[in-house]
């Protein structure tokens, strides 16, 4: 009885191994979810990437990104080919060589396409990102490519609880990134992005049973000692 109890301990186990496996190996595309957009001026669309799109180059890069897993730092993502890019607002640049390490992906890169206008460093248009994923606990920026600076981040500005707004002197592949905020909170204060979030349930539900299962073990095993020693006393 002990060793058939054991057998399903140990294959409840391994279940929820390949389980957690399973949902790390994710890459950015198809774990995070597409944002909503809208611009100031002119019509504005996001639309997946696809092969042949870019020159190789950028489309290698594009690449690169979009197959790093869910929860890996821009850093990473790019690798061994990560660039220096700074960090720009509508009234320039802000900071020199941003860390990229701080950064993680709430969005896959995207196509963006801006018509019906023309945006210039000296005349941006104000694109509007809907991104239901969005925290209090993150400061959403946007990471983009131009021919100009190449890749570079646009500061982003929240304008509610779920939309983020940057201005884009150009369109061309772009990915809403975020950091944790400075400020002072806890570990257990912290709340990250509904990426990190999506395999909790099946994960709790893994533990229920393997807690569950730990139980009936216990009982059946304190009720084989039971019958045993009544058995004896008899």
């Amino acid at each position: 009885m002990k060793k058939k109890i054991l057998k399903i301990i140990a294959a409840a186990a391994a279940v929820m191994s390949m389980s957690a496996t399973v949902m790390a190996a994710g890459s950015i595309v198809g774990a995070i979810d597409m944002p909503g957009i809208s611009a100031s001026r002119g019509s504005v669309s996001l639309t997946k990437t696809a092969p042949g799109m870019y020159g190789a180059e950028l489309q290698e890069a594009v690449d690169r990104l979009n197959g790093a897993s869910g929860d890996t730092t821009v850093a990473e993502a790019f690798g061994e080919e990560l660039p220096e890019i700074n960090i720009y607002t509508a009234d320039g640049l802000q900071t020199e060589k941003a860390d990229m390490s701080q950064y993680k992906f709430l969005s896959p890169v995207m196509e963006l396409q801006i018509t019906d206008v023309v945006p210039t460093e000296e005349n941006p248009v104000t694109v509007t990102f809907v991104a239901n994923n969005m925290t209090d606990y993150i400061e959403v920026d946007v990471l983009h490519y131009c021919e100009e600076h190449k890749w570079e981040v646009l500061k982003g500005n929240k304008v509610s609880a779920n939309q983020i707004a940057a201005d884009f002197h150009s369109a061309s592949p772009v990915a809403l990134i975020y950091r944790q905020k400075a400020a002072a909170t806890t570990a257990t204060d912290v709340k990250a992005p509904q990426t990190g979030e999506r395999p909790v349930l099946p994960l709790a539900a893994g533990t229920v049973l393997f807690s569950g299962l730990g139980l009936f073990a216990v009982k059946k095993s304190r009720r084989y000692s039971d019958e045993n020693t009544a058995g004896q006393e008899q």
